[in-house]
């Protein structure tokens, strides 16, 4: 691709396009450009540039850390499996041009989703260059080339197909390793089980849960199953081990945070009967980790990021989906445990909060914004 694309912008020409300069581009067959919208999948759907894609990630302080660490595949945060394509088959070859709202990303007070983004791209090797007064500056001049979703398009947007990063797997055994598109393989250095979390709680995976000598070695006597195939191992055996199970698959449709409150009660039991609990999943580092951070939070009053970062200390692989992550966020908004970034100025605040929660009990990744790190 011609590097004439850009760059002619009194802000900085080296990091910015023009509306004119991107509108003759998407014009002209001999610019190819790949044009990625960095705001909300609401904002989106709303209107967008043509031929646009939509980038939606957690509006959440660990998951831009990832990104700018290059720890997040950045395929697994377009929306859609077409646009995913695209943009795997031709980020080496055209330029990528990103865009908000109004695109003052070196006026912010910190990191946001498209300042990250461009420095992940730039430290990729992509041709990147963001929209000089994002979609509000392109609309004043370009409006035509705006387009809106059907409704039938946003219904079809929230189905399974467009919710999980990756294929659905087909069995929990895969689940685990493929849903979330970040860091399914275990390392090599990751300690041993048990992990003690806590004095009394240990988070494990599948293998754990049946190793009965290293339970009675820990005085394990609480078993937290948070998958709905894998049985309670010792369950009938007249142990003495007490289990709960959450029969749920790690995956973009699931809302476990609906099992939030029995899962803390069932671990704070064990405390308070001086007993230990392993919480384990398939490969112990999505769907026990997001029961365990739950736990965390409210017990300890623990922060989304100070609780990630004390599992993280002792079990280096975790790695929770979006939609858990999500929901984790949703729940230290309900503990009040996390700032407001907000700007009414109202105290309480008044503005409405997007959550990952819909008021159906379904997890689409719509209506994501983006904070800036705080």
């Amino acid at each position: 691709m011609s590097s004439e694309i850009p760059l002619k912008s009194e802000m900085n020409p080296e990091m910015y396009i023009t509306p004119q300069r991107l509108n003759e581009a998407i014009r002209s067959s001999d610019i190819p450009c790949l044009i990625l919208d960095c705001r909300s999948a609401a904002d989106y759907h709303e209107n967008h540039i043509r031929g646009a894609m939509n980038v939606t990630i957690p509006a959440s302080v660990i998951m831009l850390r990832r990104l700018a660490n290059g720890k997040m595949n950045i395929p697994s945060i377009i929306r859609g499996a077409e646009n995913r394509e695209r943009f795997i088959c031709h980020w080496k070859t055209h330029w990528i041009v990103l865009y908000d709202k109004n695109t003052e990303m070196m006026k912010s007070n910190g990191p946001c989703v498209l300042s990250t983004l461009f420095r992940r791209l730039q430290q990729d090797g992509c041709q990147v260059v963001c929209l000089q007064g994002g979609i509000v500056a392109f609309k004043n001049q370009f409006p035509e080339w705006l387009e809106s979703d059907s409704a039938e398009a946003r219904e079809a947007d929230l189905s399974l197909d467009n919710l999980r990063i990756t294929p659905l797997c087909e069995s929990d055994s895969e689940a685990e390793h493929c849903d979330s598109g970040l860091e399914g393989e275990p390392s090599p250095n990751d300690p041993p089980f048990p992990v003690e979390i806590l004095p009394y709680l240990f988070l494990g995976n599948a293998e754990n849960s049946a190793d009965l000598e290293a339970l009675q070695r820990h005085k394990i006597r609480y078993v937290l199953n948070v998958t709905p195939n894998l049985p309670n191992a010792f369950e009938d055996k007249g142990l003495g081990i007490k289990y709960m199970k959450i029969p749920i698959q790690d995956h973009w449709s699931q809302n476990l945070a609906t099992f939030f409150p029995e899962a803390i009660a069932f671990i704070d039991e064990a405390r308070q009967k001086k007993e230990c609990i392993l919480v384990h999943c398939l490969a112990g580092i999505s769907r026990s980790v997001t029961i365990t951070l739950a736990y965390l939070m409210q017990k300890l009053s623990m922060p989304l990021n100070d609780a990630y970062d004390f599992v993280r200390q002792r079990k280096a692989n975790i790695s929770p989906n979006f939609n858990f992550m999500g929901q984790l966020m949703d729940f230290e908004r309900q503990l009040n445990l996390g700032p407001c970034h907000c700007t009414c100025q109202a105290s309480p605040c008044h503005c409405q909060t997007l959550h990952f929660i819909s008021p159906t009990h379904t997890t689409p990744d719509s209506g994501i914004d983006v904070d800036h790190w705080t």
